[in-house]
Formats: C-alpha cells, structure tokens, sequence
C-alpha cells in the first residue's frame, strides 16, 4: 500500500515539472536525442586489430568532439625458434681429435644405454607477449575525423622467451649427462669405472701403466693445462694432466667481459692425483721436516679440487674476458633458456588514418602506425653449473647472453642481434571496427 503511494507520488512530480524541464538539459538527457549531444558514450565501437603486436581487440567510445579512448588486449602468438649447440669432447683440443673421440664415444654409449649421443643439442623455445591497451584517439583536424594521432600505453608481462631441449635431443642429454656422472666418479673414485677408456679414444702415453680406468680417464685433458708436483719417491718432478671438467660440454660462445663470482661457491666433484705427492709445509720443534700429503688436482687458484672445498670466494674472478662458456645438462639432464626484462608498462606514441568501407559508414578499415617504448635492458638467460653453495645447493651462473656472451653460433647470434633491438618496438597494425550505436 505504501509502495503504491510512493510511486503515485513520484508520478505526479514528474507530471507537473515536465514543461519546465523539457526547456533544460535534464529533459534533453532523458531523450532519445540527447544521446547524440553527450560526449561521453553517445556512440560504441568494437573493433579486431593484426599488427606487429600481435593480435588484439578494442573497444572504442568518445571523450568530447576531439577524442576517442580506446581499451582492449593484444596477444602476441608463440612464435616458434630452434636455436642449436655444439657438443665439446673434453676441453681445448683440435677439431679432428674432438671428433674422433666423440665417435668413440658414441659407440660406448650406445651399446651402455641404448642411445647414441649426437654432436648437435637441439632446443625449443616459444616466444610471446601479451599486453592490456589503452589509447586515446586524437582528431586534430576538426573536418577531417579520418585522420588522428594517438597516445597511450600497453601493460603486461616481461618474461618473452622460454626454450629448453627439444624431444628429440632428450635423448641425447641424457647419455651426456650419464656419461659426466661416470666421469666426475672416476676423477674422485679409485674403485673401477665401467666406461673403457681406450674404446673412448683416450690416448695412454707410452710406458706408462694404470690400474684401472680411472686412472685413464685422468688423462682425458693430456692436451690442456698442467701443472707439476713433485713425487718424493721419485725423487723428481711430474706432470698430473688437469682433467676437463666435463667428458661433454656445449658450447655457446665466449665470455664478452670478466664475471665474479656472486656468493662463494663450492666444488661438487673431487679430482684426485694419479700420483699422490707430500709436501713439505713447514718443520717441527727439533727442526725435523713435516709434511702433508697432496692427493688433489688444483685449480686456477692453487686450491684443491676436492668435494665441499672452495672454489670461488664471493667477488672473486671466474672468467676472464674470452675465455670459453661451456654448459653441461643439470641435474634434470636439461638446460634451458629464458628471455626476460621489458617494462610491464610501454608508453606508445603513433597516427593513424581511418575511412568507411560500407554504404551505412558503421564498418571502418584503419591503420596506425607509431612506436611502443618497450624499455627495460632485455636478457636471454641460460644457466652455467658451477658447484655448490654451503648447503650443498647446486649453484649455477646465470649467463645473460645479451650482455655476456660473444662469439656464438649463427642459430643463436641472429635470435640475441633482435632482441637488442627491441626496446623501442616499431608498431604497425591494421583495424577493422563496426559501430554499435
């Protein structure tokens, strides 16, 4: 009953202050004529978009007579690359020697596990973006709306690249990775091994005896770096070979400028002499010699290579400028890329130049054309195994391949040349819309 009263009411106000407002702009806004006078949504319009940016969608409405907003998305499809690397047998040898022991190689590992490696890592990767638009169409021309220039910003993510190693190569890194197991064993292992060095191509210098293959395998790097240590029983000094640190690596390139380590890092593998030595390290109370027994390889910095020992301090010099980047599977027998670093927020700037294509002139076919400030530093990431942390963590060293790589294959150079280019994104795209109301 009440509610009858009200709206009775209501009626009648509305019926004795009609005249009066029908000369003011409340009565103009409830008319259907005063749809067209608004500047605000007095027309909608949906539109697709193809461009540089991918593919998108719009919705349009007018600001005032000499602007438009329009927001929407676009979306980037996964644009597929294949990017390869080559395999490296041990470290710093001639190519026909590299090759003749990866035949050998090769050959082992297939008849242990069923899988042939292969001299090539093949990976996969998609790139994509997706962003959130909002632009605003400004018509400088009064008579001519065909014509505008637009401002705005698109928002989204920054991560654009992932890529790992293909189906096909799994294959492949998993021998590798079971091949470096076995290795690492027998550098730290006096047991057997069950890998047969000389089926593998390691040359045994003449004269020279080894129990088991261990011992062989301690020759894998006979031409790379040596140092000398001297065996009291001998009474002279001898060369213990340093051994690569992985029977295989993949190369991708050298270092472009000097790296330091970021925490301290600890060896995870042990590289024991094949001839233990004592050095003397001091005397005692009566004058008498006293020495300690050295039965590890050392490293770069003079330290022992054995497993939860030091190897780099945080801050300390890993890689000098040129030296080699070399990778090995991880602990998932993968290695992978990632491409990251764009602002979320691009600003974009452009013009654009609409017209009709229909005979009502609701249906429009345009083009825009500007720039969009992606910014940010772009980095395509891979990861370098390194060691240990305290805890006994793997740590790895993130190789941003813009910045700290250089001389890299082809498959990989021409994909980083393009990313350098992209943080001021040319932007070109054609609209099609169709007005609602």
């Amino acid at each position: 009953m009440v509610k009858k009263h009200i709206i009775s009411l209501i009626s009648c106000m509305l019926l004795t202050t009609t005249p009066t407002m029908a000369e003011g702009k409340f009565h103009r806004f409830l008319t259907t004529q005063s749809v067209s006078d608004r500047k605000w949504f007095n027309h909608i319009d949906v539109a697709g978009t193809i461009g540089t940016s991918g593919l998108g969608f719009d919705v349009a409405f007018p600001m005032s007579e000499w602007a438009q907003l329009r927001v929407g998305g676009t979306w980037m499809p996964y644009l597929h690359f294949d990017p390869s690397f080559g395999i490296e047998v041990a470290e710093d040898l001639p190519a026909e020697i590299q090759g003749s022991r990866f035949n050998h190689i090769a050959d082992k590992m297939q008849d242990l596990l069923g899988t042939r490696p292969e001299l090539n890592v093949k990976m996969e990767g998609d790139a994509s973006m997706s962003n959130f638009k909002c632009l605003v169409d400004i018509f400088p021309i009064k008579k001519n709306r065909n014509f505008h220039v637009t401002v705005g910003f698109y928002y989204g993510n920054t991560d654009f690249i992932t890529a790992a190693v293909s189906p096909y190569s799994m294959r492949n890194m998993t021998a590798i990775g079971a091949l470096n197991s076995l290795y690492k064993k027998a550098l730290s292992d006096k047991t057997t091994c069950i890998i047969d060095a000389e089926g593998m191509g390691i040359n045994i210098p003449e004269g020279v005896s080894f129990e088991n293959t261990n011992k062989r395998l301690r020759e894998w790097g006979e031409n790379g770096k040596t140092v000398k240590n001297r065996d009291d029983l001998y009474g002279k000094e001898v060369e213990n070979k340093l051994h690569s640190e992985n029977a295989f690596s993949v190369a991708i390139g050298n270092y472009s400028h000097n790296i330091v380590a970021k925490e301290d890092i600890y060896y995870d593998y042990s590289a024991e002499l094949d001839n233990p030595y004592n050095e003397q390290i001091g005397t005692d109370n009566q004058g008498n010699p006293v020495y300690r027994e050295v039965r590890y390889q050392t490293d770069e910095n003079g330290r022992p290579i054995v497993k939860g020992g030091i190897r780099y301090h945080k801050g300390e010099l890993m890689h000098k400028d040129g030296d080699p980047i070399r990778m090995a599977p991880d602990e998932n027998n993968q290695i992978s890329v990632s491409g990251r670093g764009w602002w979320k927020f691009k600003p974009y700037i452009g013009v654009g130049y609409s017209v009709p294509i229909t005979k009502d002139r609701r249906t429009t076919l345009g083009i825009d054309a500007g720039i969009t400030i992606w910014g940010g530093t772009p980095a395509i990431d891979v990861k370098v195994p390194l060691g240990q942390d305290a805890a006994g963590n793997p740590v790895y060293n993130t190789i941003n391949l813009v910045k700290d790589a250089k001389s890299m294959p082809n498959s990989v150079d021409k994909y980083v040349k393009l990313v350098k280019l992209l943080p001021v994104m040319p932007e070109i795209s054609i609209r099609i819309a169709q007005r609602l109301w």
